[in-house]
């Protein structure tokens, strides 16, 4: 017990074979249907997880290392990667206590992780603001930039999703990059100091599609404060506040946690007494996927030339009126809410989030290729703005920071 059991499926239309690396009953079958009473023994209670993760599953049976599960429809990619995720993490969560930890894992963890994840605060179950301190001091970066988290694949998962791995990756780390966050304000409201002990990362976890298993998230919200991670040393990126003046006005806009390096540059402009306007757009789902709403309430109610405005698409009062980054834009809204004009002259604009916001073109000897779903990037063009293209930097600054794991 406490690994992941090695899982091959075979689907035959409404049946699935799932050939298991250990047996998990003798070599007396167990068949269970939805209704049956459960027994507290590995096969009933794999059959309980399956019914769970799949309501289309009406009967499952288990014999030795095979274990046979009918779906009322045809197998699909997507279900057949959900029930093999439920088998693989059977003996990870098996049981009433927690799976003892092996001495290769605590191996592994000393071996690859180099900081420790010092605070949680969850907003929601699916949304983090965490803090990482790292065994080693870090030379300081600038506002905007990125580096990495990982996690083992021996790590468990917060979901049932089936990990599709190589030879001997079961070894190896899971990694992705994430913007630096900020939290900008102390308990008092004071503005904290730009170079902070711990990291702060603001985490959504990632739920498995039907291309795509989530690598890191899944293991991220396993953790505990007090547990261990790799965070790399080496911080990068473009996306910083190089090139703006002190009187430029500024535009963020964001969607969901690409707010987060928008948050590291605003505290740099307010603890520099940056002296241009700043407007700060962030667009959600729901109002329960913004994270750091007081924060900015007490910097907009100190600083009168910060304004922080939020939009939501999937509240009951959006219905059919559903409103978009790009739609303040061409209202003229943006305008009116940070309370100038959006002048290529002296204005910068950033980007962070979905790409399809963004809207980033294809650089050709013709000229710029736009998407066909309108983004900022072609808005702004169209009103003179500059985009970044390698190194020749402009006044709209992007970063896609999407949520791909």
């Amino acid at each position: 017990m406490g690994q992941l059991i090695k899982v091959e499926a075979t689907p035959l239309g409404r049946v699935a074979l799932f050939s298991t690396d250990r047996s998990i009953t003798g070599q007396d079958g167990v068949s269970v249907i939805p209704g049956d009473r459960q027994g507290d023994d590995p096969p009933h209670d794999l059959a309980g997880r399956l019914f769970g993760a799949d309501q289309q599953i009406d009967h499952v049976h288990v014999l030795s290392n095979t274990v046979a599960v009918r779906r009322k429809q045809s197998w699909d990619e997507e279900a057949v990667g959900r029930a093999a995720g439920v088998i693989a993490n059977l003996f990870i969560h098996y049981g009433e206590t927690e799976a003892p930890e092996t001495d290769e894992f605590e191996r592994l963890r000393t071996e690859n992780y180099n900081a420790t994840l010092s605070h949680i605060r969850a907003h929601n179950d699916d949304l983090w603001v965490i803090q990482v301190t790292p065994d080693q001091p870090i030379d300081p970066f600038q506002p905007g930039q990125y580096t990495t988290l990982a996690l083992g694949y021996w790590e468990p998962r917060a979901d049932e999703a089936h990990d599709v791995l190589k030879p001997d990756q079961d070894q190896k780390m899971a990694r992705r990059s994430y913007s630096v966050s900020s939290s900008m304000i102390d308990e008092s409201g004071a503005l904290l100091p730009p170079h902070t002990p711990d990291v702060e990362f603001y985490i959504v976890k990632v739920k498995p599609g039907q291309e795509e298993i989530p690598a890191l998230t899944p293991r991220l919200f396993m953790k505990k404060e007090g547990d261990r991670l790799y965070m790399g040393h080496k911080f990068t990126g473009h996306y910083t506040l190089e090139g703006v003046e002190p009187t430029d006005n500024i535009v963020f806009l964001s969607t969901g946690t690409g707010e987060a390096p928008q948050n590291a540059m605003i505290a740099e402009l307010l603890r520099r007494d940056h002296q241009g306007r700043i407007l700060d757009v962030v667009c959600v789902r729901y109002k329960s996927d913004l994270a750091y709403t007081r924060q900015h309430a007490v910097l907009v109610d100190r600083y009168p030339k910060y304004r922080y405005v939020t939009i939501t698409t999937r509240e009951p009062e959006n219905e059919g009126e559903k409103v978009y980054i790009q739609d303040l834009i061409s209202s003229g809204r943006i305008e009116e809410e940070l309370g100038a004009p959006l002048d290529p002259e002296r204005t910068h604009v950033f980007l962070c989030g979905n790409p399809a916001m963004i809207g980033l073109p294809k650089w050709t000897e013709d000229g710029l290729e736009f998407p066909e779903t309108l983004g900022v990037c072609q808005q702004l063009h169209e009103l003179g703005f500059v985009i970044d293209h390698r190194k020749e930097r402009g006044n709209v600054h992007y970063e896609e920071y999407w949520t791909d794991r």
